[in-house]
């Protein structure tokens, strides 16, 4: 398998899109597997598992978790559609703020469709008004700053700039754009191939863990890894080997779903999480089921666990997002009681909350230390 090809296409603007140099870069290529004795291995070194009720009140309530950030002792909740909100609780789960509400005037938003965190505040994309909002990390609008495109995911930088994702629209268009902290474009890379309209939803197009900024958007075979200053640093391609998903997938997978029954393809439902240096974790899908998938860049193995009626329920690893440690935070909620065995194992207050309506973060610590020593098998 070769290093994966990156073009980029010229235009007669001040902004021409340009390729992505990948010389110097780090280019890692990652055989899918599904061996689950390799995700046992993995998951057996779990060193603790804890929980935190999300205490929602009239303020801070949300329906669905597009996207959690854990940043700052705070886990900031986006609900992209359902309740259109961004909402926030502490590490205890008390909450904290509702940043904005819908409407068209300033400080408010039509879908609140990406988020990011920083010592300096929160800032939401907001996609169908073409803005970028900025709050305190206490929920008190700061600004708002109008975007000249079309954009489902934004990074801020380390020199205050962003970095977006525009939204594909069947033509060439750069998929990442650079502006500064005004929304000035400077640059314009990784032009989308001619005919692409996607048709994947992924969660966390942008995500910052402990190995950089990820960029990754489904059903693509390569993930790029960025420094805080947007500057890529390393490429991951996927070999999905006899489960690849279908070309006509990969430019209109609307098209692909509605015009083929296959199911025997995988596909990243949301960015591959970095827990460590090596170890890295996710969730894949084909048409009828998902798996929990593990992979080591380092030792090339993999594994998955499959999210069946007879799983157990610490196994119901749906990885939303990483603290600054390496935890990895899932969600659960009392759906959880018709798909898994053991559900009443749960400790009683964490199960009670759940029947009450409460949602509830499952924080899953890996080993931080000596993972190559646990985790290298013969």
């Amino acid at each position: 398998m070769g290093i994966p090809m990156l073009f980029a296409g010229c235009s007669g603007n001040k902004n021409p899109v340009l390729p992505i140099d990948l010389s110097g870069c780090t280019v890692s290529h990652v055989k899918i597997t599904l061996d689950e004795d390799y995700y046992a291995s993995v998951t057996q070194h779990i060193t603790d598992t804890s929980f935190v009720i999300l205490h929602e009140n009239t303020t801070t309530m949300f329906t669905d978790a597009d996207k959690i950030i854990a940043c700052h002792d705070r886990y900031y909740i986006v609900d992209q559609s359902a309740s259109r909100t961004v909402v926030s609780f502490n590490k205890n789960g008390q909450p904290i703020a509702r940043y904005g509400q819908v409407g068209q005037a300033p400080g408010e938003y039509v879908f609140p469709w990406d988020i990011d965190v920083d010592e300096t505040g929160v800032y939401i994309l907001d996609t169908n008004s073409k803005k970028v909002i900025h709050y305190t990390e206490d929920g008190r609008f700061v600004n708002e700053r109008r975007i000249p495109f079309h954009a489902d995911a934004c990074k801020r930088l380390k020199d205050g700039g962003f970095l977006f994702n525009l939204t594909p629209d069947g033509t060439q268009l750069p998929s990442l754009v650079y502006t500064d902290s005004l929304m000035h474009i400077f640059r314009r890379v990784q032009p989308y191939q001619k005919g692409y309209v996607g048709g994947c939803s992924t969660n966390n197009i942008f995500r910052t863990g402990t190995s950089g900024i990820s960029f990754y958007r489904s059903p693509s075979d390569t993930l790029l890894l960025l420094d805080e200053t947007g500057a890529i640093q390393a490429v991951m391609a996927f070999d999905f080997q006899d489960k690849k998903i279908p070309e006509q997938a990969k430019t209109d997978y609307m098209a692909f779903r509605r015009n083929s029954s296959a199911d025997d393809y995988l596909r990243w439902v949301n960015t591959p999480i970095a827990i460590n240096d090596s170890i890295w974790i996710g969730l894949v899908e084909n048409r009828n089921s998902q798996f929990t998938l593990l992979f080591n860049q380092l030792t090339h193995q993999c594994g998955s666990r499959k999210f069946t009626s007879s799983s157990s329920v610490y196994d119901m690893i749906e990885p939303m997002c990483t603290d600054t440690i390496g935890s990895i935070i899932s969600l659960l909620c009392n759906e959880l009681e018709d798909r898994c065995r053991d559900y009443r194992s749960l400790p009683d207050t964490v199960r009670q909350a759940m029947e009450a309506g409460n949602r509830v973060l499952m924080i899953n610590r890996f080993p931080c230390q000596g993972v190559k020593e646990y985790l290298a098998l013969p």
